[in-house]
């Protein structure tokens, strides 16, 4: 695998996926911890602090998809949308009137633009859902806002302070948060979607931590979804130390098929009357 760096050295060898963190631990029997295999769908649940800390992972629920590379399949209409918008379903809180997507992360940087790229796929609906009811076949749109955050560096307010302040302003029931996540195995590189009850915390798995966005942040609930774009460069040669962190040569088409099997799958899970190809025409 060709690579370049993204990162610089001494970051702290991490991985976002709580997969492979109890992989990690050679698949043993956890204390506080379930895991739960189905096809091509495993979830682990973190259920108390002695799992929280086994899996270094917040208390929560996570469910890990394993897709076709987005580098060798690109077709999203092969039936993974139904698959994902089942999976993000199943982790909704109930009773939902409305959802803030946050697409978190640089569009500069190719491997950390998932989620700014997944927020232009997004259906924004809240500025026009009353007028759209109207229509036939839209009567139960729902009611989405989208919103691309922009970094530290850029804006100089932390992610977590603008997501708060629009959340506090708008009142979704719940928050949908998507960045890029790194891996500690270059085979989870643009093949696996994970979902997370607990939220997120930008930059964690690079060693760059910026305030968490969660239910206790924010004050209500956040599903954070994610694909691995980066892996260790130790993964890659034992031999280096250096803990850089690198990304493949086809990082872009797995960035941009990234972002849209997400966008998409975002799209088709709340708006159920809308067919995939609309949807796709609406937004694509």
């Amino acid at each position: 695998m060709k690579s370049i760096k993204l990162w610089g050295e001494n970051m702290a060898k991490t991985s976002d996926l709580a997969l492979e963190s109890y992989e990690s631990a050679e698949k043993t029997k956890l204390d506080g911890v379930i895991v739960k295999e189905k096809n091509n769908i495993t979830t682990v649940e973190v259920i108390n602090e002695n799992g929280a800390r086994a899996l270094s992972k917040p208390v929560g629920k996570y469910v890990t998809l394993e897709v076709e590379s987005f580098v060798n399949n690109t077709d999203i209409f092969d039936g993974r949308l139904d698959e994902f918008a089942g999976v993000l379903k199943s982790m909704l809180p109930e009773n939902l009137s409305s959802v803030l997507v946050a697409g978190i992360g640089n569009i500069n940087i190719t491997a950390d633009a998932l989620g700014p790229k997944t927020q232009q796929y997004i259906l924004s609906t809240r500025h026009i859902i009353e007028d759209f009811r109207k229509i036939e076949g839209f009567e139960n749109l729902f009611c989405v806002s989208a919103i691309s955050t922009g970094v530290l560096g850029e804006t100089g307010i932390e992610t977590a302070e603008i997501i708060s302040g629009i959340a506090e302003k708008i009142k979704p029931s719940c928050v949908v948060a998507v960045d890029a996540l790194a891996a500690s195995s270059r085979e989870r590189l643009g093949t696996t979607v994970q979902f997370s009850s607990c939220g997120i915390s930008p930059g964690s798995g690079v060693g760059n931590h910026r305030n968490e966005i969660s239910l206790k942040t924010l004050g209500v609930p956040v599903i954070g979804i994610g694909i691995p774009t980066v892996v260790s460069t130790s993964v890659l040669n034992e031999n280096d130390k250096s803990d850089t962190f690198v990304t493949p040569r086809e990082i872009d088409k797995i960035t941009e098929q990234g972002a849209r099997l997400i966008g998409m799958g975002i799209n088709a899970c709340f708006q159920k009357d809308i067919s995939h190809r609309d949807l796709f025409a609406l937004v694509g």
